[in-house]
């Protein structure tokens, strides 16, 4: 109770600050206090930056202290979220709010909102906000790994369901199987001439585009395999006016389709591995042809006493797009790898302490004639880091460490190194069931 009542102070503290936005969470959570189960948790996560110096490469050196940025965003700053969940066994609800500040800006970032229903035993259907980590790939990037080389894709083993708004429907039929089928949010389709029914409608092929349909199966004592198809509104950025030369000619894609499969293995004590790969749709757009890349990813984790290896690497390739029917050159992407590698050490007084090495290459980039495109030759950065860790609760601890980012040339533009000192807070509530079952 002692975790719920700090969680209800941060709230108090929150409330002289912005009278606006503890209403309309008030309002939020308000039907949650009928129902039969409900659980509320919180979390929250800063990162304090005592001291970055950049050296070296284009433009002035530079030293500055502020505010970091997450393992998982490019934003820097604090996050809090409160979320809550209620249910009546077959039917419930959940929210959350996130709040989020960067420097002196503060603000109300994300309000999610959900229904579910279980019509049967084995069957969910979810409504609003979505998040389903059934099948997710096991690793993810770390907090301190942004201060030596990032990671590219939290999603790069295996995507999870995971919308903002849509819809969901999961199933467990037999046991050790489980299948799902989601639809991220419709975009809305403001149409004055109209009745107002439509204006929460869009094409129906444009929707169901976005399609996710994925299925599970868990063999006892081996591991788990998964395989998905992931839609999209395939699009990318083309830049190729008339006259423009084939070597000029550099999109990037945004968004595509895609076929996953996955499998982790955990059949061995102490060890655990996940690989994905990801074979992407080709599609047209401008007369384009585009393939964007294949993506194999994966990561181990094995843990022996008090040490503790963990290696995760994610590698792109094969992307190949053509301009133009009428233009024969065919521009093939460059390959790319990332890679992290982190032992560390747990002390008896519960301190992890360990390292962190970074490396990102990236191969040429050339047309059909194996020519490197001006500015596209490629290189590699990389980085290491030391950090300290206290842990003291599942999901709450933190990172203090010095990371540093080795600069160089990559793709002809000179990368400057950084030093930082990070300071990282994450804490998340266990969950407090506020009314027994």
């Amino acid at each position: 109770m002692k975790k719920h009542i700090s969680i209800l102070d941060s709230v108090e503290r929150l409330r002289n600050k912005n009278r606006g936005i503890i209403a309309l969470a008030l309002v939020l959570l308000a039907p949650f206090v009928f129902a039969e189960e409900f659980t509320l948790q919180g979390a929250m996560e800063t990162v304090f930056v005592p001291l970055q110096t950049q050296t070296g490469g284009g433009g002035d050196d530079a030293s500055q202290t502020g505010l970091g940025i997450f393992g998982y965003s490019p934003n820097g700053g604090a996050r809090f979220k409160l979320m809550a969940d209620a249910s009546h066994d077959r039917i419930g609800m959940r929210s959350y709010l996130r709040f989020y500040t960067s420097g002196v800006e503060n603000r109300l970032d994300t309000i999610w909102l959900g229904v579910w229903v279980k019509p049967l035993d084995w069957l969910r259907f979810d409504v609003g906000s979505i998040e389903d980590w059934t099948l997710w790939g096991s690793f993810g990037q770390q907090s301190f790994a942004p201060y030596t080389q990032r990671s590219k894709d939290e999603d790069a083993i295996f995507t999870e369901f995971y919308y903002p708004s849509g819809v969901l429907l999961t199933a467990r039929p037999i046991e050790n199987l489980f299948i799902g089928v989601g639809v991220p949010a419709l975009k809305s389709k403001p149409v004055s001439t109209q009745p107002s029914y439509t204006l929460s409608m869009e094409d129906a092929e444009k929707a169901y585009e976005r399609i996710q349909a994925a299925v599970g199966y868990t063999f006892e004592g081996v591991g788990l395999a998964r395989f998905q198809y992931v839609g999209a509104n395939p699009e990318a950025k083309i830049t190729l006016d008339e006259g423009t030369p084939p070597e000029s000619f550099i999109p990037s894609v945004s968004s595509y389709a895609k076929f996953e499969g996955a499998f982790a293995y955990n059949g061995t004590p102490g060890l655990l591995v996940d690989i994905g790969f990801k074979i992407p749709v080709a599609f047209e757009q401008d007369d384009a042809e585009i393939l964007a890349p294949y993506q194999i990813s994966g990561g181990a984790k094995a843990g022996i006493g008090k040490i503790t290896i963990e290696g995760r690497v994610d590698t792109l390739f094969g992307s190949v797009i053509k301009p133009s029917p009428s233009v024969d050159d065919k521009i093939k992407f460059a390959p790319q790898v990332n890679f992290h590698l982190t032992p560390s050490y747990k002390t008896d007084s519960s301190f992890t302490i360990g390292l962190d090495f970074g490396l990102e290459s990236y191969g040429e980039t050339t047309d059909k004639n194996g020519n490197v495109i001006q500015g596209m030759n490629g290189g590699t950065r990389g980085g290491i880091g030391a950090f300290v860790r206290k842990d003291f609760a599942p999901g709450s601890y933190v990172i203090g460490g010095l990371g540093y980012h080795f600069g160089g040339e990559l793709n002809s533009v000179d990368q400057k190194s950084v030093f930082t000192i990070p300071i990282i807070f994450n804490y998340t509530s266990p969950k407090a069931s506020l009314l027994p079952k």
